[in-house]
């Protein structure tokens, strides 16, 4: 009886997450890829290619200037399986991410990881915080971007909501024109969670990656420790279908300016 319950419910999240996907697309207004400079910011090895890898790849394509920054360093995927050790799989996702990414166009010097605590950036103390910001700065400061990613607001994970939060904090520090996107990943799985009157819902935009959709899939292949099992008989940390969400030929951002 509880396998039936459990089936009934991943039909009902599944058609939830079919109407906010139409909802998203009917609401968004369409853009085209630019030649504006930016810096992608992402939480985790993998986010910033399920997020926007279509329009790093559209960016890249252009040569314009793009950096992507790791937030954390992605040591607590399999933290309860002593089988593999934090350190093995923080080397297996920066390789992960680096071979993604050069998938993608971006050269390795344009990569840079920060090596906070996965699952931990919500809890840094006040003095980690700040050098946190300090560090997103000056990187803002030398690369003088255009335009910045930023997982949503709203994206569920703590470490998502914080890394918006901090470069958010960074870009007002940095006193900089730069207009920040937010791109959504853990809220097109649960979108039932999300709070529909949020004012970012109101100015969707969507991008067409057609072009370079083929790409978007091959990077994600890269990530083949959060896709397939790293330990015999455990399922994959991310759950079944999660991937094919983000093979859409196009990509969802919500746009908020900042321009000093």
């Amino acid at each position: 009886m509880n396998r039936y319950y459990q089936k009934i419910k991943q039909r009902l999240l599944s058609k939830l997450r079919f109407i906010y996907l139409w909802w998203l697309y009917q609401k968004s207004k369409t853009i085209a890829s630019n030649q504006k400079s930016a810096i992608v910011f992402a939480p985790h090895q993998d986010d910033e290619t399920l997020g926007c890898g279509g329009t790093i790849a559209l960016k890249c394509d252009r040569g314009v200037a793009l950096d992507v920054v790791f937030l954390t360093d992605g040591r607590a995927s399999y933290a309860e399986y002593p089988q593999i050790s934090p350190d093995q799989l923080v080397q297996i996702r920066q390789q992960e991410a680096i071979q993604a990414l050069k998938t993608l166009g971006v050269a390795q010097s344009a990569i840079h990881f920060l090596g906070k605590p996965d699952g931990g950036l919500a809890t840094l103390s006040a003095v980690e915080r700040q050098a946190t910001i300090n560090q997103l700065v000056q990187l803002l400061r030398d690369r003088q971007p255009q335009e910045v990613y930023v997982p949503y607001k709203e994206d569920i994970h703590p470490d998502h909501k914080e890394t918006y939060a901090l470069v958010q904090a960074a870009v007002q520090e940095s006193n900089l024109p730069i207009e920040v996107l937010q791109y959504p990943v853990w809220a097109r799985w649960v979108p039932h969670q999300l709070d529909f009157k949020s004012p970012e819902l109101a100015h969707v935009y969507r991008l067409p990656i057609n072009k370079v959709l083929k790409k978007k899939i091959a990077a994600l292949a890269a990530y083949q420790s959060q896709y397939s099992s790293m330990v015999p008989g455990i399922e994959p940390i991310l759950p079944p279908g999660f991937i094919e969400y983000f093979f859409s030929p196009y990509e969802i951002f919500f746009k908020t300016s900042h321009v000093k």
